[in-house]
């Protein structure tokens, strides 16, 4: 139990940051980042780096490509 819990606790932790980026990027609510709010949150990004992010190719950032992002140092956490 207390693994289990812990183990749930760290994968939450880790999900808190991305939920608070796409939350503040998400200017329209859909509950995705689009290229067009990636760029206007992060203006300082390296060309290239919402390709990196966008796993699915499909043009928008969910909360779990950012968490991946974040994860591997692509993002600030």
């Amino acid at each position: 139990m207390t693994k289990t819990l812990s183990a749930a606790t760290f994968a939450f932790a880790l999900t808190v940051p991305a939920m608070a980026f796409a939350m503040d990027a998400d200017t329209d609510g859909d509950g995705m980042v689009s290229m067009e709010e990636f760029q206007a949150a992060m203006p300082e990004a390296p060309t290239g780096t919402f390709e990196q992010l966008d796993a699915n190719a499909d043009g928008l950032l969910s909360e779990d490509e950012i968490a991946a992002g974040q994860e591997a140092g692509i993002l600030p956490a």
